[in-house]
């Protein structure tokens, strides 16, 4: 089984990972805009760089849909959940995943309106490719439990907001807890601070978690 220091760096070994493929995906998007920019002009990078925010709209509200999905199917597994709010969870997922490829065909259109098989192509390797690194992104967000990405920064409070950024599930605050009991009891151990701090400490810690 493993330790809580081994699972807290594991989770955050994936959240970097999840922001690795969120650059990967800004890169991709970025050098085709660029690409739209420098050769066929301003007015076919702004529509491009216009349908790739709406698609980002729809893949944000995706998100946290299927964030919903995976909590109604683990975190709350042991409610009574009924099957029409089950199906209009998953109707509501392919809607927007829909609405999401359809921007995406819009973009290999207008490439192709621009310069035919010669952009075309291209840009649908593209879009392919950045497709391949969702799916990566959906596995990782059940692996860590939707924590949001990391970047190799400092961790953002409360104002980074939206659902990449929502609290760790009762399991996750359960095993940061012990791990920053844990942390006391050694600095007890190490004679850095009395029993009765790491007691006081510890109940303050405890208050703090059920108030959550």
């Amino acid at each position: 089984m493993a330790s809580s220091a081994e699972t807290s760096a594991r989770v955050k070994l994936q959240r970097l990972w999840k922001g690795t493929l969120f650059v990967g995906i800004g890169g991709g998007y970025l050098l085709l805009v660029a690409l739209l920019f420098v050769y066929q002009g301003w007015r076919g990078s702004l529509l491009a760089l216009f349908l790739i925010a709406l698609a980002q709209f729809f893949r944000y509200i995706a998100n946290d849909v299927d964030r919903i999905g995976w909590r109604m199917s683990n975190e709350w597994s042991g409610e009574a959940i009924s099957d029409s709010t089950t199906r209009y969870q998953k109707r509501m997922l392919v809607a927007l995943a829909v609405l999401a490829q359809g921007v995406n065909v819009a973009l290999v259109y207008q490439a192709y309106h621009l310069g035919g098989l010669r952009w075309m192509l291209p840009i649908l390797v593209g879009l392919a490719g950045i497709e391949v690194l969702y799916s990566r992104i959906r596995g990782v967000n059940r692996r860590i439990e939707f924590n949001e990405a990391s970047y190799g920064f400092k961790d953002r409070g409360p104002l980074s907001g939206g659902p990449e950024s929502i609290r760790p599930s009762d399991p996750a605050r359960e095993d940061e807890l012990e791990r920053k009991l844990e942390e006391l009891q050694a600095l007890v151990d190490a004679g850095e601070i009395s029993q009765k701090a790491y007691e006081k400490a510890r109940d303050k810690h405890r208050v703090r978690a059920v108030m959550r």
